[in-house]
Protein backbone atom coordinates (compact mmCIF):
# COMPACT_ATOMS: atom_id res chain seq x y z
CA UNK A 1 0.00 0.00 0.00
CA UNK A 2 2.81 2.28 0.64
CA UNK A 3 4.51 1.69 -2.52
CA UNK A 4 1.36 2.70 -4.33
CA UNK A 5 0.56 5.78 -2.38
CA UNK A 6 4.09 6.94 -2.87
CA UNK A 7 3.38 6.29 -6.76
CA UNK A 8 0.62 8.40 -6.78
CA UNK A 9 2.13 11.05 -5.59
CA UNK A 10 5.02 11.28 -7.82
CA UNK A 11 2.12 12.24 -10.71
CA UNK A 12 0.99 15.49 -11.05
CA UNK A 13 -1.89 16.36 -9.74
CA UNK A 14 -2.95 18.73 -12.81
CA UNK A 15 -2.04 16.03 -15.02
CA UNK A 16 -4.08 13.64 -13.46
CA UNK A 17 -7.07 15.47 -13.33
CA UNK A 18 -6.36 16.79 -17.22
CA UNK A 19 -5.98 13.31 -18.32
CA UNK A 20 -9.49 11.69 -16.51
CA UNK A 21 -11.19 14.55 -18.40
CA UNK A 22 -9.47 14.13 -21.71
CA UNK A 23 -10.06 9.96 -21.26
CA UNK A 24 -13.76 10.76 -20.89
CA UNK A 25 -14.09 13.55 -23.79
CA UNK A 26 -15.93 13.25 -26.61
CA UNK A 27 -14.81 16.37 -27.63
CA UNK A 28 -11.14 15.41 -27.76
CA UNK A 29 -11.97 11.93 -29.64
CA UNK A 30 -13.46 13.87 -32.03
CA UNK A 31 -10.65 16.09 -32.17
CA UNK A 32 -8.29 13.29 -32.90
CA UNK A 33 -10.91 11.87 -35.59
CA UNK A 34 -11.30 15.19 -37.43
CA UNK A 35 -6.74 15.69 -37.13
CA UNK A 36 -6.71 12.19 -38.65
CA UNK A 37 -8.92 13.30 -41.47
CA UNK A 38 -7.38 15.79 -42.51
CA UNK A 39 -4.03 14.21 -42.31
CA UNK A 40 -5.69 11.53 -44.54
CA UNK A 41 -7.37 13.87 -46.90
CA UNK A 42 -3.37 15.19 -47.11
CA UNK A 43 -2.46 11.88 -47.97
CA UNK A 44 -4.47 11.53 -50.72
CA UNK A 45 -3.82 14.27 -52.18
CA UNK A 46 -0.01 13.07 -52.20
CA UNK A 47 -1.06 9.81 -53.71
CA UNK A 48 -3.05 11.56 -56.70
CA UNK A 49 0.12 14.18 -57.57
CA UNK A 50 2.40 11.30 -57.26
CA UNK A 51 0.12 9.30 -59.87
CA UNK A 52 -0.32 12.39 -61.89
CA UNK A 53 3.17 13.27 -62.09
CA UNK A 54 4.08 9.63 -63.34
CA UNK A 55 1.69 9.81 -66.21
CA UNK A 56 2.99 13.38 -67.28
CA UNK A 57 6.53 12.08 -67.31
CA UNK A 58 6.28 8.78 -69.24
CA UNK A 59 6.70 5.59 -67.82
CA UNK A 60 8.37 4.81 -64.66
CA UNK A 61 9.10 1.75 -63.09
CA UNK A 62 8.16 0.10 -59.73
CA UNK A 63 11.79 1.43 -58.02
CA UNK A 64 10.44 4.89 -59.13
CA UNK A 65 7.57 5.19 -57.82
CA UNK A 66 8.59 3.63 -54.23
CA UNK A 67 11.43 6.34 -54.37
CA UNK A 68 8.57 9.11 -54.89
CA UNK A 69 7.05 7.95 -51.90
CA UNK A 70 9.86 9.85 -50.12
CA UNK A 71 7.68 12.84 -49.94
CA UNK A 72 5.04 11.86 -47.59
CA UNK A 73 7.29 12.68 -44.92
CA UNK A 74 8.16 15.97 -45.29
CA UNK A 75 4.46 16.94 -46.23
CA UNK A 76 2.88 14.94 -43.64
CA UNK A 77 5.60 16.18 -41.22
CA UNK A 78 5.15 19.83 -42.09
CA UNK A 79 1.12 19.59 -42.21
CA UNK A 80 1.58 18.52 -38.85
CA UNK A 81 3.35 20.85 -37.35
CA UNK A 82 0.96 23.73 -38.93
CA UNK A 83 -2.03 22.44 -37.15
CA UNK A 84 -0.08 21.78 -34.06
CA UNK A 85 1.14 25.43 -34.08
CA UNK A 86 -2.81 26.28 -34.37
CA UNK A 87 -3.93 23.72 -31.53
CA UNK A 88 -1.76 24.40 -28.83
CA UNK A 89 -2.46 28.10 -28.36
CA UNK A 90 -5.94 27.10 -28.16
CA UNK A 91 -5.15 24.38 -25.32
CA UNK A 92 -2.77 26.36 -23.56
CA UNK A 93 -4.15 29.48 -23.60
CA UNK A 94 -7.08 28.56 -21.51
CA UNK A 95 -5.29 26.58 -19.09
CA UNK A 96 -5.16 29.42 -16.47
CA UNK A 97 -7.74 32.56 -17.58
CA UNK A 98 -10.20 29.31 -18.47
CA UNK A 99 -9.81 28.72 -14.77
CA UNK A 100 -10.51 32.39 -14.07
CA UNK A 101 -13.74 32.40 -16.00
CA UNK A 102 -14.97 29.32 -14.04
CA UNK A 103 -14.31 30.95 -10.90
CA UNK A 104 -11.99 27.96 -9.59
CA UNK A 105 -8.60 29.69 -9.52
CA UNK A 106 -8.57 30.86 -6.32
CA UNK A 107 -9.29 27.35 -4.87
CA UNK A 108 -6.92 26.02 -7.13
CA UNK A 109 -4.36 28.63 -5.75
CA UNK A 110 -5.44 27.46 -2.02
CA UNK A 111 -4.57 24.05 -2.51
CA UNK A 112 -0.80 21.96 -1.25
CA UNK A 113 0.12 22.32 -5.27
CA UNK A 114 2.52 24.83 -5.47
CA UNK A 115 2.56 27.42 -8.48
CA UNK A 116 5.17 26.11 -10.84
CA UNK A 117 3.78 22.30 -9.99
CA UNK A 118 0.35 23.74 -11.69
CA UNK A 119 2.31 25.50 -14.66
CA UNK A 120 4.11 22.51 -14.70
CA UNK A 121 0.79 20.50 -14.93
CA UNK A 122 -0.78 22.59 -17.55
CA UNK A 123 2.25 22.71 -20.11
CA UNK A 124 2.72 18.65 -19.60
CA UNK A 125 -1.27 18.50 -20.03
CA UNK A 126 -1.26 19.81 -23.04
CA UNK A 127 1.91 18.38 -23.92
CA UNK A 128 0.80 14.58 -23.73
CA UNK A 129 -2.63 15.70 -25.91
CA UNK A 130 -0.39 17.10 -28.92
CA UNK A 131 1.80 13.71 -28.93
CA UNK A 132 -0.92 11.54 -28.73
CA UNK A 133 -2.02 13.66 -32.19
CA UNK A 134 1.65 13.09 -33.11
CA UNK A 135 1.88 9.75 -32.60
CA UNK A 136 -1.29 8.73 -33.97
CA UNK A 137 0.02 9.70 -37.46
CA UNK A 138 2.69 7.82 -37.45
CA UNK A 139 1.09 4.84 -39.59
CA UNK A 140 0.85 8.06 -42.39
CA UNK A 141 4.56 8.73 -42.35
CA UNK A 142 5.66 5.18 -41.54
CA UNK A 143 5.11 4.60 -45.38
CA UNK A 144 7.94 6.79 -46.16
CA UNK A 145 10.32 4.38 -44.14
CA UNK A 146 8.36 1.15 -45.38
CA UNK A 147 8.62 2.58 -49.44
CA UNK A 148 10.85 5.25 -49.49
CA UNK A 149 13.85 4.29 -48.05
CA UNK A 150 14.45 6.37 -44.75
CA UNK A 151 15.70 5.11 -41.40
CA UNK A 152 13.66 5.29 -38.45
CA UNK A 153 15.88 7.08 -36.48
CA UNK A 154 14.85 9.40 -38.27
CA UNK A 155 11.07 8.84 -37.35
CA UNK A 156 12.26 9.02 -33.88
CA UNK A 157 14.49 12.50 -34.29
CA UNK A 158 11.13 14.03 -35.70
CA UNK A 159 9.00 12.94 -32.33
CA UNK A 160 11.69 14.46 -30.70
CA UNK A 161 11.86 18.10 -32.17
CA UNK A 162 8.19 17.76 -31.86
CA UNK A 163 8.11 17.30 -28.63
CA UNK A 164 10.43 20.03 -27.44
CA UNK A 165 8.71 22.22 -29.88
CA UNK A 166 5.36 21.23 -28.04
CA UNK A 167 7.34 22.20 -25.04
CA UNK A 168 8.21 25.90 -25.89
CA UNK A 169 4.92 26.40 -27.66
CA UNK A 170 2.87 25.44 -24.46
CA UNK A 171 4.61 26.76 -21.91
CA UNK A 172 4.64 30.40 -24.12
CA UNK A 173 0.88 30.04 -24.25
CA UNK A 174 0.64 28.94 -20.79
CA UNK A 175 2.50 31.96 -19.81
CA UNK A 176 -0.44 34.25 -21.91
CA UNK A 177 -2.83 32.66 -20.01
CA UNK A 178 -2.03 33.52 -16.85
CA UNK A 179 -1.35 37.33 -18.08
CA UNK A 180 -4.73 37.29 -19.66
CA UNK A 181 -7.72 37.51 -17.70
CA UNK A 182 -9.68 36.38 -20.80
CA UNK A 183 -9.40 33.05 -23.43
CA UNK A 184 -9.23 35.08 -26.49
CA UNK A 185 -6.82 37.89 -25.52
CA UNK A 186 -4.41 35.03 -24.54
CA UNK A 187 -4.90 33.22 -27.74
CA UNK A 188 -4.08 36.22 -29.61
CA UNK A 189 -1.00 36.95 -27.39
CA UNK A 190 0.16 33.74 -27.99
CA UNK A 191 0.67 33.67 -31.74
CA UNK A 192 1.92 37.32 -31.14
CA UNK A 193 4.75 36.21 -29.48
CA UNK A 194 5.13 33.11 -32.01
CA UNK A 195 5.31 34.97 -34.73
CA UNK A 196 8.28 37.47 -32.72
CA UNK A 197 9.76 34.44 -32.87
CA UNK A 198 9.92 33.47 -36.75
CA UNK A 199 10.10 36.63 -37.74
CA UNK A 200 12.75 38.84 -35.62
CA UNK A 201 15.37 35.66 -35.77
CA UNK A 202 15.51 35.82 -39.42
CA UNK A 203 16.11 39.53 -39.26
CA UNK A 204 20.25 38.87 -38.60
CA UNK A 205 20.28 36.70 -41.57
CA UNK A 206 18.25 39.06 -43.72
CA UNK A 207 20.65 42.21 -43.00
CA UNK A 208 23.83 39.67 -44.00
CA UNK A 209 21.91 39.26 -47.25
CA UNK A 210 21.08 43.08 -47.85
CA UNK A 211 24.48 44.47 -47.04
CA UNK A 212 26.16 41.62 -48.65
CA UNK A 213 28.47 40.75 -45.94
CA UNK A 214 28.47 37.05 -46.44
CA UNK A 215 31.95 36.71 -44.30
CA UNK A 216 29.65 37.33 -41.21
CA UNK A 217 26.93 34.97 -41.99
CA UNK A 218 27.71 32.24 -38.93
CA UNK A 219 27.07 35.07 -36.56
CA UNK A 220 23.81 35.30 -38.29
CA UNK A 221 22.54 31.78 -37.83
CA UNK A 222 22.83 31.83 -33.81
CA UNK A 223 19.36 33.83 -33.53
CA UNK A 224 17.94 31.37 -36.31
CA UNK A 225 18.69 27.92 -34.09
CA UNK A 226 15.62 28.93 -31.83
CA UNK A 227 13.49 29.35 -35.03
CA UNK A 228 11.29 25.76 -34.60
CA UNK A 229 10.26 26.74 -38.19
CA UNK A 230 14.11 26.49 -39.25
CA UNK A 231 15.11 23.59 -37.02
CA UNK A 232 12.57 21.91 -39.08
CA UNK A 233 13.91 22.74 -42.49
CA UNK A 234 17.38 21.90 -41.51
CA UNK A 235 16.13 18.37 -40.36
CA UNK A 236 14.44 17.49 -43.67
CA UNK A 237 16.98 19.23 -45.77
CA UNK A 238 20.06 17.26 -43.66
CA UNK A 239 18.37 14.25 -43.16
CA UNK A 240 16.87 13.64 -46.78
CA UNK A 241 19.04 14.70 -49.08
CA UNK A 242 22.50 14.55 -46.41
CA UNK A 243 23.70 17.29 -46.94
CA UNK A 244 23.64 20.82 -44.86
CA UNK A 245 20.76 23.12 -45.57
CA UNK A 246 23.25 26.13 -45.61
CA UNK A 247 25.81 24.51 -48.26
CA UNK A 248 24.19 25.61 -51.28
CA UNK A 249 22.68 29.14 -49.36
CA UNK A 250 26.43 30.00 -48.25
CA UNK A 251 28.83 28.35 -51.15
CA UNK A 252 30.17 31.64 -52.20
CA UNK A 253 32.40 34.04 -50.42
CA UNK A 254 32.37 32.91 -47.20
CA UNK A 255 35.56 32.19 -44.90
CA UNK A 256 34.65 28.40 -43.91
CA UNK A 257 35.25 29.63 -40.38
CA UNK A 258 35.23 26.78 -37.16
CA UNK A 259 32.23 28.51 -36.46
CA UNK A 260 30.45 28.35 -39.65
CA UNK A 261 30.74 24.41 -39.73
CA UNK A 262 29.99 24.04 -36.56
CA UNK A 263 26.73 26.32 -36.98
CA UNK A 264 25.82 24.74 -40.23
CA UNK A 265 25.99 20.75 -38.76
CA UNK A 266 22.50 19.58 -39.22
CA UNK A 267 23.51 17.58 -35.62
CA UNK A 268 24.76 20.45 -34.30
CA UNK A 269 22.20 22.42 -35.25
CA UNK A 270 19.33 19.89 -33.70
CA UNK A 271 20.87 19.62 -30.72
CA UNK A 272 21.29 23.49 -29.87
CA UNK A 273 18.03 24.18 -30.78
CA UNK A 274 16.53 21.70 -28.74
CA UNK A 275 18.36 22.99 -25.70
CA UNK A 276 17.44 26.33 -26.38
CA UNK A 277 13.54 25.98 -27.11
CA UNK A 278 13.91 23.88 -23.72
CA UNK A 279 15.67 27.01 -22.17
CA UNK A 280 12.60 29.25 -23.24
CA UNK A 281 10.15 26.72 -22.22
CA UNK A 282 11.53 27.02 -18.75
CA UNK A 283 12.21 30.97 -18.89
CA UNK A 284 8.25 31.10 -19.62
CA UNK A 285 7.38 28.76 -17.21
CA UNK A 286 8.86 30.42 -14.49
CA UNK A 287 7.52 33.36 -15.75
CA UNK A 288 4.21 32.15 -15.67
CA UNK A 289 4.81 30.90 -11.98
CA UNK A 290 5.48 34.27 -10.85
CA UNK A 291 2.38 35.79 -12.15
CA UNK A 292 0.32 32.89 -10.45
CA UNK A 293 1.56 33.83 -7.24
CA UNK A 294 -1.59 34.84 -5.31
CA UNK A 295 -0.69 38.66 -4.99
CA UNK A 296 -0.72 38.50 -8.76
CA UNK A 297 -3.87 36.50 -9.88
Amino acid sequence: MNNVKTSKSIVNPIVQKDLKVISRSMKFSWGLFAYEAILGLIFIFIMLTIRSVGLYSGIRTNTEVYESYIAFFPVIGIAQLVMISLIIPIITASSISGERERQTLDVMLTTTTSAPSIIIGKVSSAVFRVMIFVVASVPLMAISFVMGGLSWLMLLEYIVLAFAYAIMAGSIGTFCSSVCKKSIPAIIMSYVIYGGIYGITYVPLLLVAILGNIDKASMSLIPLTLNPVQTFIVFFVGRMTGESFFEELFSYGTQRSRLFEFMTSTTAWLIISVALQLGVAAFFIWMASLRLRPRNK
